[in-house]
């Protein structure tokens, strides 16, 4: 039975690899990013490996997650609001559904699929919200990449988006927002990752993942589904994650909505209750409660100059 045991697992940030903290010392850093530099190599690649030579980027993510459950994970469903940020060099916002397996805990054995919208001006050559896919079988350290920069998402042909693709028509944080409904979803004859994505209209299949790509158990089922934002940029200069808007401003934060989960027999399953929550730093970036299958998410509006 789906969700039979939850409990929240840092499936991405990799702490149970050897990794050296430091902490920035800059007075003129905001108190509330006070937050420790990390630079494992999966951390670094979930928002597209924005500034590698800078020494003081951190990256921080704010998500709930599902993870554990008795018989894994199928797939996923939800809608994302889309937003315009003015973002600069250096700095990167991204929307994440990840789909992943956590492996034995070591990085190597970390896989996982992302899909969903990200500003990157480092990365794309400019300040537009793009709708991205991202995938691994190792974390990172030898396969996968954004996008298609290298083999591994297919494709459909005719599809009405695809991985890097602009997304026009975004506006201001408290304008009317385009909606992205994503599904990505275990194919039960192939064993592919079935993706698919609409955007103000009901997501149709936009390409796959095939089963080749994975090894061990990621090649028939995830361990956990997680949901949020994640942002990088040098500690001096955060960027805003979702809207900008922390979630205690439901007017303006961003949100992830008709969240299901999807079962072995390829069964939506609304979520009616919450789920655990990972803030690498509550005070700047966060999540509210799942209520009804939706929460509100993101944070750090810059001050007014």
């Amino acid at each position: 039975m789906l969700l039979v045991t939850m409990a929240l697992s840092v499936l991405l940030v990799g702490h149970r690899t050897a990794e050296s903290h430091s902490y920035p010392t800059t007075q003129e850093v905001d108190p509330k990013f006070q937050a420790p530099i990390n630079k494992t190599n999966l951390i670094r690649h979930l928002i597209g490996q924005v500034s590698p030579q800078d020494s003081n980027a951190v990256t921080y993510l704010a998500y709930h997650g599902a993870v554990m459950a008795q018989d894994g994970y199928y797939g996923f469903i939800g809608t994302m609001d889309v937003y315009g940020l003015q973002l600069k060099p250096g700095q990167g916002s991204a929307a994440a559904v990840w789909v992943v397996d956590d492996g034995d805990g070591t990085l190597s054995s970390k896989k996982n699929i992302m899909i969903g919208w990200d500003v990157l001006p480092e990365v794309y050559g400019d300040s537009r919200t793009y709708f991205y896919t991202k995938w691994t079988n190792d974390g990172f350290q030898s396969t996968g990449c954004l996008n298609m920069e290298c083999p591994g998402f297919r494709p459909e042909k005719g599809a009405a988006i695809a991985p890097g693709q602009v997304i026009d028509h975004v506006l201001e944080p408290k304008a009317t927002k385009p909606k992205l409904n994503l599904k990505i979803i275990k194919d039960g004859t192939s064993g592919d990752w079935l993706i698919h994505a609409g955007l103000n209209r009901e997501p149709a299949l936009i390409g796959s993942f095939p089963r080749s790509l994975f090894t061990d158990g990621f090649s028939d089922k995830a361990n956990g589904v997680l949901f949020g934002g994640v942002v990088t940029a040098p500690i001096t200069n955060p960027p805003p994650m979702g809207s900008g808007y922390l979630p205690t401003s439901e007017n303006s934060a961003a949100s992830i909505s008709n969240i299901q989960l999807i079962d072995q027999n390829g069964r939506g399953w609304p979520l009616t209750g919450d789920l655990p929550k990972f803030e690498t730093n509550g005070n700047a970036y966060a999540v509210s409660p799942i209520v009804n299958g939706k929460f509100f998410y993101g944070g750090y509006e810059h001050p007014k100059k």
